[in-house]
């Protein structure tokens, strides 16, 4: 006797029956409710998705209708709804509350949606549009980088790994030269004429010279270094000016010709660098 389907009890043809357990108008029915169901989520979701647009708030109803979606799915239905937040030129108090708030109900990891790349640039554009002040952030250091220790009245804005470079004159080798010709002078001594070794290739190149946490308080800039590097403290005001790229911020100091690199290794630190350097340094000189 052959194998029987166990979606309606018919008995399957001996080659289906080889490979499968339900017959092809089981398996069509099965295929088709699959993407019901999946079209009856996805309404759902874009549903779900509108009225948090619209209603710039995400509730405890809807939060646990979206924990039966998977991570991917979230993940992108918080961009779509960032993007939309954005498109009104920067995130007003009650979307960065909501997209915060999304973020930790649905276990939603930094990484996964790109928060300091994304969100944490408009908190601070936010913080200084409303307050005309910046926000302090807890930074937490890796493990061997020592605490820091502030000084009176210092708050820390932001922190990020970054390896500092410099610009240095290295050897990068000798180019030319000649052997010479020699000849005997007598008692077996022999002269050697035209013998030179060429000249030095030298080039400048950015060199890393330490690496850490890169902090700025509303005092300074300083590297708190990894064991065995050296640190940094730059106060504010001997910053002449800066250059924010999209792999790290430039500063250039009072009294050095050449400007010191941080490299950084988040998409969005540099930015966020930049707007706290430019709040800063206007309030400075105001």
């Amino acid at each position: 006797m052959g194998k029987i389907c166990t979606g309606c009890g018919n008995q399957l043809s001996f080659l289906r029956g080889l490979t499968k357990s339900i017959c092809v108008e089981c398996e069509n029915k099965k295929r088709a409710e699959e993407e019901r169901i999946k079209a009856v989520k996805n309404a759902e979701k874009e549903r779900i998705k509108n009225e948090i647009i619209h209603n710039k708030a995400i509730n405890d109803p809807q939060i646990e209708i979206l924990k039966t979606y998977d991570k991917k799915q979230l993940a992108l239905l918080y961009g779509e709804i960032f993007n939309q937040y954005e498109l009104d030129g920067g995130l007003e108090k009650n979307e960065i509350s909501t997209l915060r708030k999304m973020q930790d109900d649905l276990g939603l990891t930094n990484d996964e949606i790109k928060y300091e790349e994304k969100v944490l640039p408009h908190f601070f554009i936010y913080s200084i549009r409303s307050e005309n002040q910046l926000p302090t952030l807890a930074v937490h250091l890796p493990e061997g980088i020592s605490n820091i220790v502030l000084k009176k009245g210092e708050e820390i804005h932001y922190g990020s790994g970054a390896i500092l470079k410099e610009s240095r004159v290295v050897n990068i080798g000798y180019e030319g030269g000649s052997h010479g010709v020699s000849f005997p002078i007598g008692m077996g001594i022999r002269y050697r004429v035209g013998a030179n070794k060429g000249h030095i290739n030298k080039e400048e190149r950015m060199i890393e010279t330490s690496r850490g946490a890169l902090i700025i308080t509303n005092k300074r800039l300083l590297l708190q270094p990894i064991p065995g590097q050296k640190p940094m403290s730059l106060p504010l005001n001997k910053i002449l000016s800066y250059n924010c790229f999209e792999n790290g911020v430039e500063i250039y100091k009072d009294g050095r010709e050449k400007g010191f690199f941080f490299q950084t290794f988040t998409a969005g630190s540099p930015e966020i660098f930049g707007i706290i350097l430019e709040f800063l340094l206007k309030n400075k000189q105001s």
